[in-house]
């Protein structure tokens, strides 16, 4: 009996999607509920949200844009020392500096999406307690 790895390797991937696909289903028909309502949390054995009005999901997104623009700024860091580096070490290639070149272009790009992502914060905040 010959059996490859890849197809023991396809085969498991296969079972494990499908209790991926089919877990949500199994977990929602715990819930008695009546066709058209929709259960609550607590109906399918889940924690009640702790977010329970507009003023405590702004402040969730804020905290996320705030992950965000930190791991932007520490990307720019690591963007502009290996640009330096690479201006440094191109000692006249033509091809190292223009490499250098983009990575600089590269951080200053990441540097604006940090700085809109801040502002995001704020556009997030009157879109949802104002609705337009």
């Amino acid at each position: 009996m010959n059996i490859s790895l890849g197809k023991v390797a396809s085969k498991i991937g296969l079972i494990i999607i499908l209790i991926i696909l089919i877990s949500p289903v199994l977990l929602t028909t715990k819930a008695a509920t009546t066709p058209g309502e929709i259960p609550t949390a607590q109906d399918i054995g889940l924690p009640a949200s702790p977010i329970q009005d507009v003023d405590e999901l702004v402040g969730t997104i804020a905290n996320i844009v705030t992950y965000v623009y930190i791991i932007f700024f520490v990307i720019t860091i690591l963007f502009i020392i290996l640009a330096a580096f690479n201006y440094l070490t191109a000692g006249g290639d033509t091809e190292k500096i223009k490499n250098a070149h983009k990575q600089l272009i590269y951080a200053s790009i990441a540097i604006v999406i940090a700085l809109i992502s801040i502002g995001a914060i704020t556009i997030i905040e009157n879109f949802l307690k104002t609705g337009n």
